[in-house]
């Protein structure tokens, strides 16, 4: 069952379980969608409309996309935990470079979140500020943890 369709317990008691998926990366491409929901619920109570003509479609293809990518980086860390099992170099070279790429969007997308955020900050509703400013910590917190997935996978590719 896909992330999106879990209920947040379930999801936390995986989340806290022996299994090594979901992990890290999932709770960061999890934390970049959950700004860019913020994002979008201060864009829908600002009176700019100019500012959320602008803005409204761009925040929720990032939030779809950073929910997909949770998703994908269970994916791609179940696949390097088949490729060790397998013992095949390449295999496990390709699942690396695939668990290293989706952290690298997932990094990227919060960027853009981050700065969506920022605009919002400064020209949205001034009564859900601190929403807007949780949206850009939240951000920034899904960069770094997704930038610990790159540093970690890269690792293990350079020991191979």
């Amino acid at each position: 069952m896909a992330i999106k369709d879990k209920k947040i317990e379930t999801f936390l008691e995986e989340l806290s379980s022996k299994s090594p998926t979901p992990g890290g990366g999932a709770v960061a491409a999890l934390t970049g969608a959950m700004a860019a929901s913020l994002v979008e619920m201060v864009l829908s109570i600002t009176k700019d409309e100019e500012l959320k003509t602008k803005n409204l479609g761009k925040i929720r293809k990032l939030r779809g996309e950073l929910l997909k990518l949770a998703d994908e980086d269970v994916a791609a860390f179940d696949e390097v935990m088949v490729a060790y099992k397998s013992r095949s170099l390449a295999r496990i070279k390709k699942a690396l470079v695939y668990a290293t790429d989706v952290p690298a969007k997932t990094r990227s997308l919060s960027q853009e979140v981050e700065n969506l955020a920022g605009e919002v900050v400064k020209q949205g509703n001034k009564n859900a500020l601190s929403d807007a400013r949780t949206a850009v910590l939240l951000a920034r917190a899904a960069q770094a943890s997704a930038e610990e997935n790159i540093t970690i996978n890269k690792q293990a590719l350079k020991k191979l």
